[in-house]
């Protein structure tokens, strides 16, 4: 294993600013990613949840490319994997920092993980961030984060582990769901005979 700074492993860039709110439209040349858009439970853009924009700029629109990772850069730190295409026309707005990986070694869904999991990016990001009620963190500081690469082997067996995990907690909340719903329901019957 080694550890190499994420400026070399990747290219960093700042999301684009949006000037004034988003006026959305059912069918917007253009679709913007915003903190909003995303979910808890999955790490991955799903560009069909995507409201498309009307591109107002005289700069030409910055779309994010196949596995693209898009890290927020305010607040809590977040790492999302962004599984479309160009083709899709989707811009990260300035309230992220888009990651794209340039080394072969290094998956781009590992990279989400160690982002979001590993305990030395937690620390790092911890010792780096401004702000103390909002955190920020920069695209410079983010080049300096130290990046410990495993195989590709070890990586794909952390993903693995990872959504393996993922899954497991998903039924446990299903069935915790289930005995709730079961729980209430029997509590009304009780309540009825009486």
């Amino acid at each position: 294993m080694k550890t190499i700074l994420l400026k070399h492993l990747a290219q960093l860039n700042s999301g684009f600013t949006i000037r004034e709110s988003i006026d959305y439209l059912e069918y917007g040349e253009v679709k913007a990613v915003q903190i909003k858009d995303l979910s808890k439970q999955s790490h991955q853009i799903d560009t069909d949840l995507l409201t498309g924009i009307e591109w107002r700029y005289d700069s030409k629109p910055q779309y994010l490319s196949h596995n693209a990772i898009l890290l927020t850069s305010r607040g809590e730190l977040a790492a999302y994997l962004f599984k479309g295409d160009i083709e899709d026309k989707v811009v990260a707005s300035n309230s992220f920092i888009i990651i794209n990986i340039i080394e072969e070694t290094v998956l781009p869904e590992f990279m989400v993980w160690y982002l979001n999991n590993a305990i030395a990016a937690k620390n790092y990001f911890s010792s780096v961030s401004r702000g103390s009620s909002l955190p920020i963190t920069t695209v410079g500081a983010l080049k300096e984060l130290p990046v410990t690469i495993p195989t590709l082997a070890q990586q794909k067996e952390i993903i693995e582990r990872h959504i393996h995990a993922q899954r497991e907690k998903q039924y446990l909340e299903q069935l915790v769901q289930l005995r709730h719903e079961y729980n209430n329901a029997l509590a009304e019957q009780l309540l009825m005979k009486n």
